[in-house]
């Protein structure tokens, strides 16, 4: 049987999985604050809505007219379900083990969750967007796209707070060139562009930064994801970023030690996942998505 320490190792590293995953992840700080998980059906969040009526006139002799404030629970599925299972060879020192662990851990989550939530979000956000446009991006148009976008989200009232400008990082080169730097008298040099106009500027891998991707299954050593054979490179994504809902649930962890395995001498180390993001249709015009175009193929004469 499992130990308590065993159970307590599990959720010990469990935590480290998810803690690396909300701070190395683009798209983490995204997830739903007003969100509740519902404790009878472990795939499903509920997210408050709150709306208020508007203005009326103050009237001397009435006072202030009788507005309302109206809140709802609305469930969202997390319909993607991902996990992993690792063996360890037994390792009779338990620090070791937990060395050994945690690295584990930093691997998986930094050279594989991340990207796979990160790419999978990110394709979402395109799809649901309200504004997609195909362009070719280079050190010559790249601000004006962005401005377009912006004067986009103005001109349908979203608000100019809380927006983030995603750029492929393939792009990264021509923003630098595409803004005049004077570094007179300056000790340090640092080229780096992490914002324009007010808006936070991230830059994400051009892998993750897919307007489709596939979910591998795991069966015949194929981990992970890929892109959709129809999928283009995303060029940025404009995001106010209350027009999105999404979440991550993580099942609890299980640990079974070597002694408690009647398979294998090996530790056993599981993780389970259920997420999911949603571009919510009233507030999809806060989403503005601009997608390589395709390469024209000419045919010779």
């Amino acid at each position: 049987m499992a130990t308590t320490n065993n159970l307590e190792r599990s959720q010990k590293y469990l935590g480290v999985i998810m803690e690396l995953f909300n701070k190395g992840s683009l798209t983490a700080r995204l997830d739903s604050q007003s969100a509740q998980f519902d404790h009878s059906d472990a795939k499903t969040i509920k997210v408050l809505s709150v709306s208020t009526t508007g203005l009326g006139n103050y009237e001397k002799d009435v006072g202030y007219p009788q507005g309302a404030i109206t809140t709802s629970w609305t469930p969202f599925e997390l319909a993607i379900d991902r996990g992993a299972k690792f063996l360890l060879d037994r390792i009779d020192d338990d620090e070791v083990l937990g060395l050994t662990i945690g690295r584990a851990a930093q691997e998986f989550t930094d050279f594989n969750m991340i990207p796979e939530l990160d790419a999978f979000r990110f394709a979402k956000y395109y799809t649901g967007a309200g504004k997609q446009v195909s362009e070719t991006l280079h050190s010559e148009n790249i601000l004006q796209a962005f401005d377009t976008a912006a004067v986009h989200l103005n001109s349908l009232d979203v608000p100019d707070a809380s927006r983030i400008l995603y750029v492929n990082q393939n792009l990264e080169l021509a923003v630098r060139s595409a803004l005049s730097r004077v570094y007179a008298n300056e000790g340090v040099i640092n080229t780096k562009i992490t914002s324009y106009n007010g808006m936070e500027i991230v830059y994400v891998p051009s892998k993750r930064f897919q307007s489709l991707i596939e979910l591998n299954t795991g069966e015949n050593d194929q981990w992970g994801y890929k892109a959709d054979a129809n999928s283009r490179n995303i060029n940025f994504i404009l995001m106010y970023t209350r027009s999105v809902i999404q979440a991550a649930k993580t099942a609890k962890g299980k640990f079974v030690s070597a002694d408690d395995n009647p398979n294998v001498d090996s530790h056993t180390f599981a993780f389970r996942i259920f997420h999911d993001a949603y571009v919510i249709e009233k507030l999809k015009d806060g989403v503005y998505a601009s997608i390589e175009t395709p390469a024209t193929s000419v045919t010779p004469s």
